[in-house]
């Protein structure tokens, strides 16, 4: 039997596994990273748990190390052939990303790339086909716009291991006829308030 799934609020979404297996910060091309909330709407299979915050906002600033670790995965990101770097975000490159993290606060190493000749899709596929250095494809999306197959959106998640809490996220855009890539790469801080599962859940991170 397929398992149930169940649409609850975070940061744009969140995808239950009903299973019982594990809870999943899923990614779309929506730019946002507020505080993430756990409202279920409600499924066939009744209500579902949430996790829960300890708090609302921890604070504190993210330590040397935690960075340093955030910026050598950003070091080691693989991109398709082709690709520009951007010191700066690009006209039509993502401004941020909405997929929510489970702990606060996190490290955030973030660069920006341009490929004119690559859709959308194809970059997208490259990605979920080319895991960066020291880590594994663990999730992806894709939105086309129905007038144009070609200019779509959506995003690939590596992660340095299955249910780690840490993340390195592409957001891909259209930009002009040929796309952008916006790439997070989150690391844990040292003082780093996770949420809490439910009863019978993990916590990880998808697409």
């Amino acid at each position: 039997m397929r398992p149930l799934r169940a649409r609850v609020g975070f940061a744009g979404a969140l995808l239950v596994l009903a299973s019982g297996s594990m809870l999943t910060a899923c990614s779309s091309v929506a730019v946002s990273r507020d505080a993430p909330t756990a409202v279920p709407s409600g499924s066939s299979s009744g209500e579902q748990s949430t996790p829960q915050f300890p708090v609302t906002n921890p604070g504190g600033t993210v330590d040397a190390a935690s960075q340093h670790k955030a910026d050598l995965w950003l070091t080691g990101v693989v991109v398709p052939a082709g690709a520009v770097r951007s010191a700066t975000r690009p006209d039509g490159v993502a401004s941020g990303t909405s997929t929510g993290m489970w702990c606060r606060p996190m490290a955030d190493a973030v660069g920006y790339w341009t490929l004119p000749s690559m859709s959308t899709h194809d970059t997208l596929a490259w990605l979920r086909s080319h895991p960066s250095q020291g880590m594994q494809v663990m999730g992806s999306n894709e939105a086309v716009q129905a007038s144009n197959t070609q200019a779509s959106g959506g995003t690939v998640v590596d992660e340095p291991t299955p249910m780690s809490l840490e993340a390195l996220i592409f957001t891909v855009t259209s930009v002009g006829s040929g796309s952008g890539i916006r790439a997070d790469a989150f690391a844990k801080a040292d003082n780093s308030v996770c949420a809490t599962a439910p009863p019978g859940a993990e916590l990880g991170i998808g697409g």
